[in-house]
C-alpha cells in the first residue's frame, strides 16, 4: 500500500509543479516550452488513473504478505488468484483505457473529416504557403480559417474570411495557420483533446488542456508576427473575432484563427510583447526534462525494458519526441525548380493564382 501512496504523492507533486510553471506569467515569453510541459502533463494524466487503479488492485493482493513482482517501479503484483475487489479495480483500469481508446478513435475520424469534402473540396483552390505548407481556399461566406486533416494536415481558409481582410492581414492569417502546421500543432491538439475529453472530470486535465491550447495559439502568433508584422495580425484578429461564427463545442481539437477562449490574452500579449526571461525558460525546460525522464523510466519498467541504456534511450526518445515536438519547427521544404522559375508575381511567398487573380476574391 505504501507504493500506491508514494505513486499518488509523486503524481500530485508533478501536477502541482506543472500547474505552477505553466502560468501565463511564466509561459508568455516561451509558449513553445510551456506547450512542452503541458503535453507531458497530459500524457502523465492519461496514464495515471488506470495505473493507480491497477496499483490499488495489486496492493490489495499484497496485504496478506504474498510475494509478487515489481512493475513500473511502484506496483507489486501479488502471486495467486485475484479476489473480487482486485478484479473490480483491474476492470476499472481496463474501462478507463477503453474509454480513452474510444475517444481517440472518434477524434481521429473527426480530424480526418476536418478538411474540405465533396463539393467544397472540388471547388477549393490550392495555394502553396511559405515552408511547403498547402492551403485550400474554400468558396464560402463563412468567416473561418483552421488546420484540417490527420496524416497530411493542411490549412483551410474561406473566401469569406479573405474578403474581410486586406492583403497584409491575409498574409498574417496565412502565416499563423502555416505556423500551426510547421510546429506540428494539429496532431498535438488531437492528442491533447483525447486526454482532455477522457479525463475532463479531473481539474488538472482541464487546466493542462486549456493552457496547451493557449500556448499553441501564442506560439503561432509569434511566427505570424515575425513573418507579417504585429499590426496586421492584431487587425486580422479583431476583424475575424467580430465576424466569425463561434466554434462548435463538439470540435475542441480544431483551433480556429480567432477562437474566443484566449483571444483577450493573445491580443494583450501582442500589444505588449513579454520580455525574454532566462529564468522562465530554465524553469519550463527543467520541468519538461523531469517529466520526460520520469515517464520514460516508468514506461521502461512497465515494458520490462529495465534500466539498461538501450531500453532507456528508446523510452526517452519516444517520450522526448512526443513531449518536445512543440519546441521545434519543421524545416521549410525547398521549392522545386519550376516553382522558383515561376515565382515573381502575386502575393509574396505564395504561388500566384491561375490567371493572375489576387488571393482575396
Amino acid at each position: 500500500m505504501s507504493h500506491l501512496v508514494w505513486l499518488a504523492a509523486i503524481l500530485a507533486g508533478a501536477a502541482g509543479v506543472a500547474a505552477a510553471v505553466t502560468r501565463p506569467a511564466v509561459t508568455a515569453a516561451a509558449p513553445r516550452l510551456g506547450a512542452v510541459v503541458e503535453v507531458l502533463t497530459l500524457v502523465a494524466i492519461g496514464l495515471a488513473p488506470p495505473l493507480l487503479a491497477a496499483c490499488a488492485a495489486a496492493a490489495l493482493g499484497t496485504w496478506s504478505g504474498a510475494p509478487g513482482d515489481m512493475v513500473a517501479g511502484v506496483c507489486v503484483l501479488a502471486a495467486g488468484p485475484a479476489g473480487p475487489a482486485q478484479l473490480a479495480l483491474y476492470g476499472l483500469a481496463a474501462a478507463l483505457l477503453a474509454r480513452t481508446g474510444a475517444v481517440a478513435a472518434r477524434a481521429a475520424v473527426a480530424a480526418r473529416r476536418a478538411g474540405p469534402r465533396g463539393r467544397a473540396q472540388a471547388a477549393a483552390t490550392v495555394r502553396r504557403l511559405p515552408g511547403g505548407v498547402t492551403a485550400s481556399v474554400v468558396p464560402s461566406g463563412q468567416v473561418a480559417a483552421w488546420c484540417g486533416g490527420l496524416r497530411r494536415p493542411r490549412v483551410v481558409i474561406t473566401t469569406g474570411l479573405l474578403d474581410l481582410l486586406g492583403p497584409a492581414e491575409q498574409q498574417a492569417v496565412l502565416a499563423h495557420e502555416a505556423a500551426h502546421i510547421r510546429l506540428g500543432h494539429p496532431r498535438i491538439l488531437l492528442a491533447g483533446a483525447v486526454i482532455g475529453r477522457s479525463y475532463r472530470w479531473l481539474p488538472p486535465a482541464r487546466l493542462a488542456w486549456d493552457r496547451l491550447r493557449r500556448d499553441i495559439e501564442a506560439a503561432a502568433d509569434d511566427q505570424a508576427a515575425a513573418a507579417a508584422g504585429t499590426g496586421p495580425l492584431l487587425s486580422a484578429l479583431a476583424k475575424v473575432a467580430l465576424a466569425a461564427t463561434p466554434p462548435a463545442a463538439t470540435a475542441p481539437a480544431r483551433a480556429g484563427f480567432a477562437d474566443p477562449e484566449d483571444l483577450r490574452y493573445r491580443i494583450r500579449r501582442l500589444q505588449a510583447p513579454p520580455a525574454r526571461s532566462a529564468r522562465s525558460a530554465l524553469a519550463l525546460g527543467l520541468a519538461g526534462a523531469v517529466l520526460t525522464g520520469g515517464l520514460a523510466a516508468a514506461a521502461c519498467q512497465l515494458l520490462h525494458a529495465g534500466a539498461a541504456w538501450p531500453g532507456l534511450i528508446g523510452c526517452l526518445a519516444a517520450f522526448g519526441y512526443l513531449g518536445w515536438r512543440p519546441a521545434w519547427t519543421r524545416p521549410p521544404a525547398r521549392p522545386s525548380a519550376s516553382r522558383r522559375a515561376g515565382r515573381g508575381s502575386g502575393d509574396p511567398g505564395m504561388t500566384p493564382p491561375t490567371g493572375g487573380q489576387p488571393l482575396a476574391r
